[in-house]
């Protein structure tokens, strides 16, 4: 099991204890994601990245129900233990490069591997969900970005930032 599945099953405090580089890191990148100058991803990475949302989505091994207000990862567990449906939040989703449709495939094939691995959603939680992806290797800044730095940011300054992609 790779060190951050094993710590997304874990919890955060005895990921941090095993893990004590995990906070400095999550700041680093946080102020990574916080300075860092918007990317505009290529056509040709938009388009990798379209064609695997909709591969990925078409994919999933259970029923999507997207639902006009908040959605916790939480409560989209509890209905999927319940019911095998996803229910996935297309609350603000606005995206500077994706559809609406799109982002909401996105997330729902985001909170599916949250699902499939038992990964909560802490950092440790989201940086296993970006590891665990199968996207070619030309869209793996954007998910880096999406995923890991978004998360990085939204942990550390206690909020989520304006939403854009980072490439370093």
């Amino acid at each position: 099991m790779a060190g951050a599945q094993m710590a997304a099953t874990m919890g955060p405090r005895a990921a941090i204890a095993l893990f004590p580089w995990i906070v400095p890191m999550i700041a680093h990148l946080a102020n990574v994601y916080l300075a860092g100058a918007p990317a505009a991803p290529m056509a040709e990475e938009l388009d990798s990245l379209n064609s695997w949302i909709d591969r990925e989505f078409n994919s999933l091994p259970c029923k999507v129900q997207f639902w006009t207000g908040d959605v916790t990862l939480a409560e989209c567990r509890a209905a999927f233990n319940n019911s095998g449906v996803l229910n996935i939040s297309i609350a603000n989703n606005s995206h500077p490069y994706l559809t609406k449709s799109a982002n909401a495939k996105f997330r729902a094939i985001h909170d599916w591997a949250h699902v499939e691995l038992g990964a909560d959603d802490s950092f440790n939680g989201e940086w296993a969900t970006w590891e665990n992806n199968n996207a070619p290797d030309s869209i793996q800044w954007i998910l880096f970005s999406e995923i890991v730095l978004q998360a990085a940011a939204a942990i550390h300054f206690g909020e989520f930032q304006a939403q854009k992609l980072v490439k370093f």
